[in-house]
């Protein structure tokens, strides 16, 4: 069986031909164009998979099914992107319309469900089977798989842990509320969070340098810097609190960190940990794992080949 994954980003395409064992067999990647329309990003599609499976010796009708995450809210029953701004697409047929232009079954899912997929299939959750994965990059991203199965709620978004709401009158957050985890704990917060502080006269040695990103910030709190240290374990209060929240009402067996900060690893993973036992107190009957992401770009390829052998397999 071989099964085909991609990750589509309002960047480029990300797709690999996957077995049924998880494992990459090839790989590549293309821009995505989104700008030149739905049409110019399902030719490029088409075409980067006739030529991962070419290079497979398989013709693209060999394929045992295509798995597809969108950076963006999806009903995936009805197999609809209700919106992905990166993309520009709204209310988009995209499994129907991807379907028959490859002649396979597709099957369609949020990105971060997808990654979540990967990550339990593969990955840092291999044994679980109710994980909670959080992604920190521009914003936070997450999805929450319970017994298998993504979680999906009432309006087909899941988890959304990056805009639960955290501070009351707090920053305002792009999605238009105010006090979001994402304005507290993502990777642009703790460089805003850093430059608010260097304003405000607080010294580091990180102060001269004109570009400054969490990744810097996160280098500088490992060589122990005061402010850099302070930073960060601020943004992983919010983030071990925010996490408390959702083991006291879903339970996951374990979590998941992924983004550009986890790959520094217990510099950001040790804090939260921190974090959220104090937040869980009494409640912490025993330390729930959280582990950093083991796949990095590949968990969406990954885990959209999981999600295409689990939708045939129902048919």
């Amino acid at each position: 069986m071989c099964l085909l994954g991609i990750d589509l980003g309002g960047t480029s395409i990300k797709a690999g031909l996957v077995d049924i064992n998880g494992k990459i067999l090839k790989k590549g990647q293309v821009p995505t164009g989104a700008g030149e329309g739905t049409t110019a990003v399902l030719k490029r599609i088409k075409n980067l998979a006739r030529d991962l499976a070419g290079e497979q010796g398989l013709a693209l009708g060999e394929l045992e099914g295509v798995g597809i995450g969108i950076p963006g809210s999806v009903d995936v029953a009805r197999g609809l992107v209700h919106l992905a701004p990166n993309l520009f697409w709204r209310d988009f047929s995209l499994r129907d319309e991807l379907a028959a232009l490859l002649d396979l079954p597709v099957a369609i899912e949020n990105d971060a469900h997808v990654a979540a997929l990967g990550e339990m299939w593969q990955g840092a959750g291999r044994g679980y089977t109710s994980i909670l994965m959080v992604t920190i990059g521009t914003g936070i991203g997450s999805g929450l798989i319970i017994d298998g199965r993504v979680h999906h709620g009432l309006f087909g978004y899941g988890a959304e842990m990056g805009h639960i709401k955290m501070v009351c009158d707090g920053r305002q957050c792009h999605c238009g509320g105010h006090g979001c985890l994402e304005t507290l704990a993502s990777a642009t917060a703790m460089v805003k969070s850093f430059r608010e502080y260097l304003a405000a006269g607080y010294p580091s040695m990180l102060s001269d340098r004109p570009e400054l990103g969490a990744k810097e910030i996160l280098a500088a709190a490992a060589g122990g810097d005061e402010l850099a240290g302070r930073v960060i374990d601020e943004a992983a209060c919010y983030l071990g609190t925010a996490l408390a929240n959702a083991v006291l009402l879903v339970g996951p067996e374990a979590i998941i960190i992924g983004g550009g900060p986890a790959q520094a690893g217990e510099v950001i993973l040790d804090p939260i940990r921190k974090h959220l036992a104090a937040a869980m107190g009494t409640w912490q009957l025993k330390p729930v794992p959280v582990l950093q992401a083991a796949l990095g770009n590949d968990a969406g390829i990954i885990g959209a080949a999981y999600l295409a052998m689990k939708t045939s397999s129902q048919y």
